[in-house]
């Protein structure tokens, strides 16, 4: 399945590609009847579109697609393992379950990109996105800046390096596998971005700086010349205190509502019951999701 997104994140067309033609779209056969099993991931036939959309896969609105086949036809695509995401002339392939922990593009990894679409990278020379997982941010940022000689992915997940490894092809790319308050200790980069775990929650693991709002809040203290981070409204009151005390100067570069629709989070009471009763979360139903929180895309600079 692929899903391709306008620079505006307005709206969300909706694919099927390769095998999937064959397996679900009817393509099974040639023009002499013979059996068609596979197609390349480049075939693709349009599905339908979404407008508006606030998540990557939102089950609501694909419910209430009204066209009965579009409808039936995207709850089989989301059956499938092999995810495309397209935006702004980048597109990655994402095998879901192949690379356990990373996790494909979300709608808050677009937001960021959306975010920066009109900044010139022209006069910086190297980026480190932390946290990166498969690394959309950067490998977006790289089709922007002909000009970066070096960019840098990090995470700790090691299936993360293995995403890197398979489908890297810009040689200015590396990856750097650990802890990246370690690396950056000695490292100086013209821009740092970061969409990292945003959600604040009680008692957070602190030798684990993505657990929480550790990693983000290290950031802010520590970052060089240029910082880019995605910050929820549920971690204002813990955040913006710390940048204002960080002296950077702060720009808001775009923001969007969205759910709050995490496993973890809903599924875990003391969790919930704190972003509720401490950080201002309330209940809000409306286009099928009952809390929702507001991201925006902040960059510091010194």
């Amino acid at each position: 399945m692929k899903l391709s997104f306008d620079k505006e994140l307005s709206h969300q067309d909706i694919y099927a590609t390769g095998p999937e033609l064959a397996e679900t779209m009817g393509k099974d056969r040639d023009a002499e009847g013979n059996r068609i099993y596979e197609f390349p991931h480049t075939q693709e036939q349009f599905v339908t579109t979404i407008e508006h959309p606030v998540l990557m896969t939102d089950d609501y609105k694909f419910f209430h697609i009204k066209d009965y086949i579009a409808r039936q036809t995207v709850q089989l695509l989301l059956r499938k393992p092999m995810t495309i995401v397209e935006y702004d002339g980048l597109r990655m392939e994402f095998e879901q379950g192949k690379y356990h922990g990373v996790w494909s593009p979300n709608i808050d990894t677009l937001l960021f990109c959306r975010a920066i679409k009109d900044i010139d990278f022209d006069e910086m020379e190297n980026l480190i996105e932390v946290g990166s997982g498969p690394g959309f941010i950067a490998k977006y940022i790289g089709t922007k800046a002909k000009n970066l000689h070096q960019i840098v992915m990090s995470d700790i997940n090691a299936n993360a390096k293995k995403y890197f490894d398979d489908t890297n092809k810009d040689s200015r790319a590396e990856f750097v596998l650990g802890d990246a308050r370690k690396y950056l200790k000695d490292k100086k980069f013209d821009l740092i971005v970061c969409n990292p775990p945003y959600i604040p929650r009680p008692k957070a693991i602190e030798d684990n700086p993505y657990e929480g709002l550790e990693l983000l809040i290290y950031l802010i203290k520590n970052f060089n010349k240029e910082l880019i981070i995605n910050v929820s409204n549920l971690a204002d009151d813990i955040i913006d205190p710390i940048i204002a005390a960080s002296g950077a100067k702060v720009e808001l570069l775009d923001y969007m509502e969205v759910p709050l629709k995490v496993g973890n989070v809903l599924n875990n009471k003391e969790w919930l019951d704190y972003l509720i009763k401490e950080k201002g979360l309330k209940e809000d139903y409306h286009d099928g999701h009952l809390y929702w929180q507001k991201l925006r895309i902040l960059k510091l600079s010194r």
